[in-house]
């Protein structure tokens, strides 16, 4: 099971551009939630559906502890929302549904 966590604001858009170079695919302006929750149905629509995990964590509402790498990025100003692949920093900034099955699918393989 592949564990994707999202660090971000649930009611608020992204603020710039994503490491993935530009906006992760969305025409309109999402919150970081709606983002998330697209990622969700992409995700139980793929192959991947059963060997993936996706969790949400708000930087503000949620305990942060156990996250010190990604607590320290997002106060170092990287842009949310940061998605971190079983545990390490993929993408900040964006949700980008191509760029996180990619690297899933990677670690599935």
């Amino acid at each position: 099971m592949v564990q994707v966590d999202v660090f971000g604001i649930r009611e608020e858009a992204p603020s710039g551009l994503c490491s993935c170079g530009g906006a992760c695919g969305s025409t309109t302006e999402k919150t970081m939630g709606e983002m998330f929750e697209d990622l969700v149905r992409f995700c139980q629509e793929s192959d991947l559906a059963s060997n993936i995990k996706l969790r949400f964590i708000d930087v503000f509402e949620d305990d942060l502890k156990g996250y010190d790498t990604e607590h320290t990025m997002f106060k170092n100003g990287f842009a949310l929302p940061l998605v971190a692949v079983n545990g390490v920093v993929r993408f900040y900034g964006g949700i980008s549904h191509s760029r996180v099955y990619d690297e899933v699918k990677k670690i599935c393989q």
